[in-house]
């Protein structure tokens, strides 16, 4: 199903599934939509990041465009994971290389509306600015959002496109993994759809990445198997931009509109949510820290809930006041990484839990 928004302000529609393209004239829900880019990578205590990781990762990778993960144009293609796993958190990283250099460590973030490298390592590399600057807002901040030209990148050692890339300052908290950036669901989405194993530390993609996300992906080992559990989701595109929506319903009350964010460590409700449904708070408030900012986020638990008609484990949630009206939380790596292996499949609107 495609849906035109012609009002940049509406709220997208519960339970929807499909396509929903935001016109490339409504400049402020465009805006909102870039806003995701920072809704990310996990909070304080949890996995959390490193600060910036500027020299290559020690990922099974070559970058001189000579790896066998190149070869085949329809063959399935397989990208090593690191993740990176707690009782209460998880965080996957994928190897890029850019322009020959690296690999580089960043976050596989489905919740980035655009991919991102950290300004210090595009200095590093010379990658040539575009000399325009977008605000981007996230978790207690709004900052000024550069961007570069990478003419010649590749994830694993799989080839991507020539793309402008938004670049920031990554910092955060001391004793996680380095990250120097986010591959985020503009890229992933161009795959047609993509199986992440939590357990195998694996990334299976179905061929090379298209020009343009299709709309439908080749049959190949990314199928899922029998006996995994299908959610229906609703995509979001607005120019370069790309997101997938879940819906999640807390304490029998929904549909909720999650975003998919497997860049996200913890899951989190927004607080309108929290205060609407009563949640009960757990603990101390801690702080949630995103790419270049943080702010105070307090735990609630939630009894019962579930996405689709998937029923979910009762567990605690960050409570944190989101900054985009349309979204109320993010579904994390911390649940998904439960079903083993997930396929988020941009092309069909589904995202398959297990198999």
């Amino acid at each position: 199903m495609m849906i035109t928004v012609a009002d940049p302000d509406r709220r997208l529609p519960k339970g929807s599934k499909g396509v929903l393209t935001v016109s490339r004239t409504a400049k402020p829900a465009a805006t909102k939509l870039r806003t995701l880019v920072l809704l990310l990578v996990g909070l304080v205590g949890l996995v959390g990041c490193a600060g910036l990781a500027t020299s290559p990762a020690a990922f099974p990778v070559s970058c001189t465009g000579s790896g066998p993960g190149m070869s085949g144009a329809a063959a399935t293609r397989t990208i090593p994971a690191r993740v990176v796993h707690t009782a209460t958190a998880t965080l996957v990283l994928v190897p890029v290389c850019l322009s020959g250099h690296g690999p580089y460590p960043f976050v596989l973030d489905t919740g980035a509306t655009q991919s991102l490298v950290d300004r210090t390592l595009a200095d590093q590399l010379q990658l040539a600015s575009t000399g325009t600057t977008t605000p981007a807002t996230g978790v207690g901040c709004t900052r000024a959002a550069g961007h570069v030209q990478v003419p010649s990148w590749s994830v694993g050692e799989i080839p991507l496109g020539a793309q402008t890339l938004t670049s920031l300052p990554v910092a955060g908290a001391t004793g996680g993994p380095g990250i120097a950036g986010l591959l985020g669901s503009d890229v992933w989405s161009r795959f047609g759809r993509f199986q992440l194993d939590y357990r195998a530390g694996q990334v299976l993609v179905p061929g090379p990445e298209q020009a343009t996300a299709p709309t439908s992906a080749p049959p190949s080992a990314t199928d899922p198997a029998p006996g995994s559990q299908r959610v229906p989701m609703t995509v979001i595109r607005s120019g370069a931009s790309t997101v997938a929506v879940v819906p999640v319903t807390l304490e029998g009350v929904g549909p909720n509109r999650f975003a998919l964010d497997t860049g996200a460590s913890n899951s989190v409700v927004d607080r309108k949510v929290t205060q609407q449904l009563s949640l009960p708070p757990v603990g101390r408030p801690r702080n949630a820290a995103g790419v270049s900012c943080s702010a105070a986020s307090q735990p609630v638990h939630v009894a019962s809930w579930r996405v689709g008609a998937v029923t979910l484990p009762a567990q605690d949630l960050d409570s944190i006041a989101l900054p985009i009206p349309a979204l109320d939380g993010l579904l994390g790596s911390d649940v998904l990484y439960g079903f083993g292996t997930v396929t988020i499949d941009y092309a069909a609107s589904t995202l398959v839990l297990g198999g």
